[in-house]
C-alpha cells in the first residue's frame, strides 16, 4: 500500500510539473505576442474586458474629460462586426470599419476598443463618442437640447443598451447622433442593407417575405434571387395580404405601386400618416412623393418617383416592414433597380426617396 502512494504521490508531481510546465509556455507566448485564447479561440492584441472602467467623472461635459476617453485599440479575431458612426441621421460619417469580435461579449466592449467613449447613468448610456455628447444629459435651462445617440444593429433599433447587448459576428451596429425632439424613436433603417434579412437580430432570423402587389410577381422573384446571392436564405414570396402585417412574425418586404399597397391596409395608411412621428419621413400626397426633414416638414415633392422605407411598431419590435414602392410603375422601378443594382447607394440612409435627381437619404437636416 505505501508503494502504490508512493507511486501515485510521484505520478501527481510530474503531472503538475507538465502542467506547470505548459502553462508557463503559454503564459510567455501570450506576454511575446500578445495572444489570448479564451475558451479555444485565439485573439491578438485583446487586453480584456473594459465595460465599468472609469474613463470619466460623472456628471461633467465631454470636453472636461477628453484626456481619459481614449480606445484601446481593436483586436484581431476570427469573428467580426461592422461598426458605423453617423451624425444628422445618417448624413454625415464618423466612423466605418469592420473590427473584431470577442464571442459572447457585450457591444460595449467593442466600442471601448474602438471609439473614445463616455457614459452616463452608472456605465450602461453611452453619453458621448469621440467627443460628440448629449446635450440632454448634463445639461440644463437654454443649454439642454433633445441630442443624443441612438443605435441600431442591422438596421433595428435595440431594445436593449448597448452594456446588454451581446453583437453576432457579421452583425452591423450603427450609432447616430441626431435630434429626438421630433422623432423620439426610428425603431427601423435602411441603411444596413441586406441586413437585417441575411443575419437577423440577436443570433435570431425569423425569416423574409417578400409580398408583392398585382402584377410584381417576375419583380419579387428578381429581388428574391438578389436577396439569395447576397447571403439571405429564407426567403418566401406572397401575394400581398395586408392582415398579416399587423402582427408580424417574419421580415417582410412589400413590393408595389403605394396606390396598390395602400388601397387596403389601414396600417399603409397609418405609417403614411404618422411618418414623422415613426421615422420613416416620407409621405405619398396628391400622386406624389415628398421627402421631409427631421421635424416633419416637406423639402422635395416628386412624380413618378420611387421609395424605399422601414417600418416597425415601436422600440422592441423587432421584426420591421420594408416599403419598395413608388408613385407609379416607374417609380417602383426605380426603387427597385437600387436593391437590385446598387444596394450600397442606400449604406447609411434612414429612408430614401429616388427621383429624376437620384437617391437622397431622408429625412433632410439643413
Amino acid at each position: 500500500m505505501k508503494k502504490i502512494r508512493l507511486i501515485f504521490s510521484l505520478w501527481m508531481i510530474m503531472v503538475l510539473m507538465i502542467t506547470n510546465l505548459g502553462w508557463s509556455n503559454a503564459e510567455r507566448e501570450k506576454e511575446g505576442s500578445n495572444v489570448v485564447v479564451i475558451d479555444g479561440v485565439t485573439y491578438k492584441n485583446y487586453k480584456g474586458p473594459v465595460q465599468g472602467e472609469i474613463k470619466y467623472k460623472e456628471g461633467r461635459p465631454a470636453s472636461q474629460n477628453s484626456k481619459v476617453r481614449k480606445a484601446s485599440g481593436d483586436i484581431e479575431s476570427p469573428y467580426h462586426v461592422n461598426l458605423v458612426v453617423t451624425t444628422d441621421f445618417g448624413h454625415k460619417k464618423v466612423y466605418a470599419k469592420n473590427v473584431g469580435l470577442v464571442k459572447d461579449e457585450v457591444g460595449m466592449e467593442i466600442l471601448f476598443r474602438n471609439l473614445d467613449i463616455q457614459t452616463a447613468y452608472g456605465g450602461g448610456f453611452v453619453n458621448a463618442i469621440n467627443g460628440i455628447e448629449s446635450k440632454f444629459t448634463f445639461y440644463t435651462g437654454k443649454n439642454r437640447k433633445k441630442q443624443d445617440w441612438f443605435y441600431w444593429v442591422n438596421g433595428i433599433l435595440a431594445p436593449v443598451g448597448v452594456a446588454e447587448y451581446r453583437p453576432s459576428p457579421g452583425d452591423v451596429v450603427w450609432w447616430d447622433y441626431h435630434d429626438w425632439g421630433t422623432t423620439m424613436f426610428a425603431p427601423a433603417v435602411i441603411g444596413s442593407y441586406p441586413q437585417p434579412f441575411k443575419s437577423g437580430f440577436w443570433g435570431k432570423n425569423p425569416g423574409t417575405v417578400i409580398m408583392y402587389a398585382d402584377g410584381y410577381k417576375d419583380e419579387a422573384e428578381k429581388l428574391k434571387a438578389s436577396l439569395m446571392k447576397q447571403g439571405v436564405k429564407q426567403i418566401d414570396l406572397s401575394f400581398f395580404n395586408p392582415k398579416v402585417l399587423e402582427k408580424p412574425k417574419k421580415y417582410y418586404i412589400l413590393l408595389g405601386t403605394w396606390d396598390k399597397l395602400s388601397q387596403k391596409s389601414q396600417l399603409m395608411k397609418d405609417i403614411n400618416r404618422k411618418n414623422k412621428l415613426i421615422g420613416t419621413y416620407v409621405k405619398f400626397e396628391g400622386g406624389k412623393v415628398k421627402a421631409l426633414d427631421f421635424k416633419g416638414k416637406s423639402r422635395a415633392s416628386y412624380d413618378h418617383a420611387g421609395a424605399i422605407y422601414a417600418y416597425a411598431a415601436g422600440i422592441g419590435s423587432v421584426c420591421p416592414i420594408w416599403m419598395v414602392t413608388g408613385t407609379d410603375d416607374e417609380g417602383v422601378k426605380k426603387a427597385l433597380d437600387v436593391l437590385l443594382n446598387k444596394p450600397k447607394a442606400i449604406d447609411k440612409h434612414f429612408s430614401a426617396v429616388i427621383s429624376k435627381n437620384g437617391i437622397e437619404n431622408v429625412p433632410y437636416v439643413n
